[in-house]
């Protein structure tokens, strides 16, 4: 059921020269000055907004890092200029209720590319007047938008991007997607860069690079005694050089390797403390990993929402030594993980994989590791920031000012409206 359709309508377009002007002599025209001629930027203001429509099988309540760059991102759009396509969930009723812009259900629990869903869209966006459609990803979902007969916007992710275009068969299609679309939304350079490479000679539409971001007001440093009190909350060692790590326990995500180094380290640092954070299919060998090499590492499991932010800025160091698998199929995307211990003035060591260098500067808001697979090169790039406190806080407090300056997601959604405001014009 539709809720809250009314068609977005915009400025009227400002009124020409008054021609018939009280008070003054019809036989004594005044001389009227030469007008310029209308900019680009004047015409678009003129024009009624087009609201569009978000396609995607990813937006809240799921959670995941798609989700919420999504829904961080569209929830801060003006609400007349949005329209959402998604897949039910159980706790979607309350969640819809309390948006300003509305959200579509599908009946189907997957949104699939197939003619069904093309019709779907095109019923929907007719219903509410949205005049352009975004789809999220490119692939599989973008298959159906060169046939909808409305312009489109793709967005890029990491693995979503990269799978398809390195691969003869699913490059073909993702190339179709990409050179039929209005507008691209890469998140990040890195899947940008992917999609070029996918391209190829294919010309493609102008690219809106938006990043990830970050709550600012939820993800924030804290001082010196709340730090210590957040430890005793989670089981930490309040006087440990204590270094986290927070992600799915997945291959890709190295945790196996920062155990390692962790081991390493333990005989110089006897103070040292890792805390993992997270859950998935690697977690019984990590634990057994642990166990083996009797590394201080605490497995701290699944992390709630509420605890995160503080998870975050407890820790002297924040590391995720992410890297590629299977020849490059897989890496990593932006990694928003990087940015909330960014936001939370917190160095961070990442994995040279994908986006992660992105997210994190190196020798500016923390380190890249070259060789993320190596325990040897995590531990000193480690050792260099647990021994240098200084030289840590330097880079935390060089890392929340880039998040402040560049990526709260208040900079960037104005940036995606302005990109947006370009679409089916």
């Amino acid at each position: 059921m539709l809720c809250g359709c009314d068609r977005a309508s915009g400025e009227p377009a400002a009124a020409g020269p008054n021609r018939s002007q009280p008070g003054r002599s019809r036989t004594q025209p005044q001389p009227t000055r030469p007008q310029p001629d209308p900019t680009e930027a004047d015409l678009i203001a003129a024009d009624p907004i087009v609201r569009h429509l978000l396609v995607t099988n990813d937006f809240p309540p799921k959670t995941g890092g798609i989700q919420s760059y999504l829904w961080e991102l569209w929830r801060r759009l003006p609400p007349d200029e949005v329209v959402v396509l998604t897949t039910p969930h159980p706790r979607a009723a309350r969640f819809d209720a309390e948006q300003a812009f509305p959200v579509v259900r599908s009946r189907e629990p997957v949104l699939l590319p197939n003619p069904v869903l093309a019709q779907r869209v095109r019923s929907v966006a007719r219903e509410t007047g949205a005049g352009a459609v975004v789809l999220d990803p490119a692939l599989p979902l973008g298959l159906i938008a060169p046939g909808l007969g409305l312009p489109y916007a793709a967005v890029l992710h990491g693995a979503e991007v990269t799978v398809p275009g390195r691969l003869p068969g699913s490059r073909a299609l993702l190339r179709r997607v990409l050179g039929h679309a209005s507008l691209l939304i890469a998140a990040g350079s890195y899947p940008e860069s992917e999609a070029r490479r996918a391209a190829g000679r294919t010309p493609l539409a102008p690219v809106a690079n938006i990043p990830p971001g970050v709550d600012l007001d939820r993800f924030f440093p804290l001082p010196g005694i709340e730090r210590a009190a957040m430890r005793l909350r989670l089981g930490l060692d309040p006087a440990a050089r204590l270094v986290v790590s927070v992600s799915r326990l997945v291959p890709r995500k190295g945790m196996d390797t920062l155990i390692e180094a962790a081991a390493l380290l333990a005989p110089r640092h006897p103070d040292l403390q890792v805390a993992i954070g997270g859950s998935g299919r690697d977690e019984g060998r990590l634990r057994r990993l642990v166990e083996r090499t009797r590394a201080p590492v605490r497995m701290l499991g699944w992390v709630a929402e509420a605890d995160l932010p503080g998870l975050h800025a407890c820790a002297d160091v924040f590391a995720l030594p992410c890297r590629n698998r299977w020849g490059g199929l897989e890496q990593e995307g932006f990694g928003i993980i990087f940015l909330e211990a960014a936001a939370s003035g917190v160095p961070a060591i990442a994995g040279d994989s994908g986006g992660a260098a992105e997210a994190v500067l190196d020798g500016v808001t923390g380190t890249v590791v070259g060789r993320p697979e190596d325990p040897r090169e995590l531990a000193a790039a480690v050792e260099a920031l647990i021994d240098d406190p200084e030289r840590s806080q330097e880079q935390g407090r060089a890392a929340r000012s880039r998040v402040e300056r560049e990526l709260s997601y208040d900079v960037l959604a104005a940036r995606l409206g302005e990109a947006l405001g370009l679409l089916g014009r």
